[in-house]
C-alpha cells in the first residue's frame, strides 16, 4: 500500500545497520525531502516507532529478471518493495535488439529502480524453456551490443553472458570471448552465468578482470563448480578473487547449493553479493531476497554480513550511489523484522538447512516515499 509523500519522517528506536558490515546501533533515522537527514528531528516530523526492528539501506538485488512481458520476466513492482528491495539489476533478459522494448515496458514504467546487464545475444534470454540464446551464433553481434550500451548508459551497467552448455552448446566459449571484448570496449563489468561446461570454470575465471562477476557462483552443478576435489576453492577462482572478481549467489532454480555454501563458509570464503535470480520460473522457490538472506543466516553468516552482501556491496559493484544510510544519500530504507522460531530452507539440489530466524520486510521507503507497509495489509 503506497502512502502519500511525507516531507519528513523519523524512524524512531530501531537497530540501524549502515550496510557496510558493522554491528547495528539503536538510534533514530530521519528522512527529509527524499534524503537521509543529518538532523535528529524537525518541526512537523511524522514519527514511526520501529523499536525492536532492523533499519537498513534499501536492498539491492543484483540478479533478477524483470523484463515486463517477456517469458522470464516478473514485474519489479510486485516483488521488490515487499522484500525491502529498492534497486534491482536485470541480469541479461534483454539484448541489443530488444532494448527499446525493455526501456518502454520496464525502465519507464517501474517504480523500482531498475538497471540492466546487456546480454551479449541480441535477443536476450528470450525463453529458457525452449532454446538458449547462444545456440544461434549469428545473434551474437559485438557491434550491436556496443551501440545499444552507448545509447542506454542511463540504465545499462554491464554485459552478461550465460556461459553454459544448455545456453550455447559448442558456441559457448566464442560467446564468452565476445562478451569479454564488448565489456572491455565499453569499460563496464562482465557478469558470467556459471553452469554446465563446455566453458569450464577455469576458462571463465581466467577471463575475468577486477570488478567482473561470476553469478550462480555457489551452484551445485557437478563437474564445473568453484570447489576442487577436496572441497576447497579452486586455484583459478582464488586467483580471480584476489584480482577483484566478485562471487554472486544468483539463487534461482539451480544456481545455489547449500552444500557448496557450507564448504565455502567453512573455508572462510563468503559470497561477495547475495541475489535471488528471481524470474517467472524461480519465483516459487526463491520467494524473495529476504528469504535468500535468511538462508545465509541459517548457514552461520551474521546479520551485518548478509545485509552488506545485499546493500553496499552490490551497489559498489554496479557503480550505484545507493545501499547506504549516509547523510544526504537517497532515502532508500528497509525496515525488517527478525522473526524468531524454527525455519526450514531448501536449495535446488535437494539440500536443506534449518535456522532460528528469518527476515521479513515491514516497511520500505524508496526515495523517501513509503512504498510498502506490511502493518496495513
Amino acid at each position: 500500500m503506497t502512502e502519500p509523500n511525507y516531507d519528513s519522517v523519523v524512524l524512531r528506536g530501531g537497530t540501524v545497520f549502515e550496510g557496510e558490515g558493522s554491528e547495528g546501533v539503536v538510534r533514530d533515522v530521519r528522512i527529509e525531502n527524499g534524503k537521509i537527514s543529518g538532523q535528529d528531528h524537525g518541526v512537523g516530523d511524522v514519527v514511526i516507532d520501529v523499536s525492536g526492528l532492523v533499519v537498513a539501506p534499501g536492498l539491492v538485488d543484483m540478479h533478477t529478471h524483470v523484463f515486463a512481458g517477456q517469458d522470464l520476466g516478473v514485474a519489479a513492482d510486485e516483488v521488490a518493495f515487499r522484500s525491502g528491495t529498492t534497486t534491482v539489476l536485470d541480469a541479461g533478459s534483454v539484448g541489443a535488439h530488444l532494448i527499446g522494448a525493455f526501456r518502454a515496458s520496464t525502465i519507464d514504467r517501474s517504480s523500482v529502480r531498475v538497471r540492466a546487464m546487456l546480454n551479449i545475444s541480441s535477443i536476450g534470454a528470450t525463453s529458457i524453456m525452449l532454446g538458449g540464446e547462444l545456440l544461434s551464433p549469428w545473434y551474437v553481434s559485438e557491434g550491436a551490443a556496443i551501440d545499444a550500451i552507448e545509447a542506454n548508459r542511463d540504465f545499462v551497467v554491464g554485459v552478461k553472458v550465460r556461459a553454459s552448455v544448455d545456453v550455447g552448446g559448442e558456441h559457448t566459449s566464442a560467446a564468452l570471448a565476445s562478451a569479454r571484448r564488448v565489456a572491455d570496449h565499453v569499460g563496464l563489468p562482465l557478469m558470467v552465468h556459471l553452469g554446465p561446461s563446455p566453458a569450464s570454470i577455469d576458462e571463465i575465471a581466467e577471463s575475468l578482470r577486477a570488478g567482473d562477476i561470476i553469478t550462480h557462483a555457489f551452484t551445485g552443478w557437478p563437474g564445473n563448480g568453484i570447489l576442487n576435489e577436496t572441497f576447497g576453492l579452486r586455484n583459478t577462482v582464488r586467483a580471480a578473487r584476489e584480482r577483484g572478481v566478485l562471487l554472486d549467489i544468483g539463487h534461482g532454480m539451480s544456481g545455489f547449493s547449500l552444500e557448496v555454501a557450507r564448504h565455502m563458509l567453512a573455508g572462510g570464503e563468503p559470497p561477495d553479493t547475495i541475489s535471488t535470480d528471481i524470474h517467472s520460473y524461480s519465483r516459487e522457490s526463491v520467494i524473495d531476497l529476504t528469504t535468500v538472506l535468511s538462508k545465509f543466516l541459517a548457514l552461520g553468516m551474521t546479520l551485518p554480513e548478509v545485509l552488506r552482501c545485499a546493500s553496499s556491496a552490490p551497489a559498489k559493484a554496479l557503480g550505484l550511489v545507493v545501499g547506504t544510510l549516509a547523510t544526504d544519500s537517497v532515502a532508500d530504507v528497509a525496515v525488517l523484522e527478525r522473526e524468531m522460531g524454527t525455519f526450514h530452507f531448501r536449495d535446488g539440489f535437494g539440500g536443506a538447512v534449518s535456522g532460528g530466524e528469518r527476515l521479513r520486510c515491514v516497511m520500505t521507503f524508496s526515495g523517501g516515499r513509503l512504498v510498502h507497509d506490511r502493518r496495513r495489509e
